[in-house]
């Protein structure tokens, strides 16, 4: 592949943002260097990234595949027809695309696109959001040339194969310079995620009648689609001033006018506040894979970034009093988001992309 001007990407992965976030990440980061090279999006297809791909240029097709975490033996038997049948439609697709590389940003639907890849000699990269690397992104590190790892100690595949890049930020989040009116309301961002999380919804809402001053406030709270409903009615009853969704696509607008945000521990979320320079209050979703969401997030806790408050502990008074000391104290705000930005891994996705041409530009494949 030696001298090839460009090159055709498959970005394979996702079921959610956090997933599918520094894929786009690293999309813009190679059409920006050179607009002639190609990226197809192979991932499940579902509502949120629909919706989070209807913003971007980028094909995408879907692939099924199985599941086999907490699954039933039945389910498991299951998942494995359609992991087979998967990897044929992969292979045509891959075929079509004539794809140089495979990028595999972790979720099941990684499963089929990679072993296709795998069994066509296709080169195959891993890049791992988490501080604790997801199974499927451990199961193909060893046959990858590459493993980009967001977290200087993440363990994936071996050593030599393993580089530290920071989480990839979308170019219009990494370029983002906070905006901030200081004649605007103390602006706070609420977001379970892609999907919503009820337990911090329930927080906020709670947390109403202990909030110093609630006037002065605005909340831009993302609900989740189910969750939408009832809990923009709660802000109507309440007469809270307020901007609720069940999800917003102009993220980095919203960025650009937060003082403060309220959300879940996901690699992606604490990448993208980093290169914003928002300060936190994160609250770990409990039951993701090895806690990992705990550990994305307390290293920004002891660095001075961010506050943590695990959902065990989580009530709405609780959440108030964070609320209040850091709208109470801007000196302690406007620290807390230079020590935010000095977490930031800006140029993550550049040396993402230049591993990856320089792997493909010397290696006979």
């Amino acid at each position: 592949m030696k001298n090839k001007e460009y090159f055709n990407i498959v970005i394979a992965g996702g079921g959610t943002g956090g997933h599918l976030y520094p894929g786009i990440a690293i999309a813009d980061e190679f059409v920006l260097q050179n607009k002639k090279n190609q990226i197809l999006f192979l991932n499940t297809g579902n509502k949120i990234e629909e919706k989070i791909l209807s913003n971007e240029p980028y094909a995408s097709l879907s692939i099924k595949s199985g599941k086999f975490v907490n699954q039933t033996f039945f389910n498991k038997i299951k998942s494995i027809f359609t992991i087979l049948s998967s990897i044929l439609k992969a292979s045509e697709e891959l075929d079509k695309f004539k794809a140089d590389a495979v990028i595999g940003v972790g979720g099941y639907v990684g499963v089929p696109v990679i072993i296709a890849a795998w069994l066509k000699n296709i080169p195959v990269f891993i890049q791992e959001q988490n501080s604790v690397a997801g199974k499927s992104n451990k199961l193909f590190s060893y046959i990858a040339k590459l493993n980009f790892v967001s977290f200087e100690n993440t363990k994936l595949g071996p050593k030599k194969k393993r580089f530290f890049t920071g989480n990839p930020v979308r170019q219009k989040i990494a370029e983002n310079i906070k905006e901030k009116n200081n004649n605007a309301p103390f602006t706070i961002f609420i977001t379970g995620g892609s999907q919503g999380s009820k337990a911090i919804n329930n927080a906020v809402i709670e947390s109403f009648e202990y909030i110093n001053k609630i006037e002065n406030f605005l909340f831009i709270h993302q609900t989740g689609e189910p969750f939408f409903e009832i809990i923009e009615k709660k802000y109507r009853e309440q007469n809270i001033n307020c901007e609720v969704l069940p999800f917003f696509k102009n993220i980095s607008d919203i960025y650009k006018k937060t003082d403060l945000i309220v959300s879940r521990a996901g690699a992606s979320t604490l990448s993208e506040i980093s290169a914003a320079g928002i300060p936190a209050i994160f609250i770990p979703y409990p039951y993701a894979t090895h806690n990992h969401q705990f550990h994305n997030c307390i290293e920004f806790q002891n660095k001075g970034a961010a506050v943590v408050i695990e959902e065990k502990d989580l009530s709405g008074e609780k959440l108030a009093q964070a609320i209040n000391q850091f709208y109470e104290n801007k000196a302690i705000l406007d620290l807390m988001a230079k020590k935010m930005k000095e977490q930031s891994n800006p140029f993550a996705a550049n040396k993402i992309y230049n591993l990856i041409k320089g792997k493909l530009s010397t290696d006979h494949v």
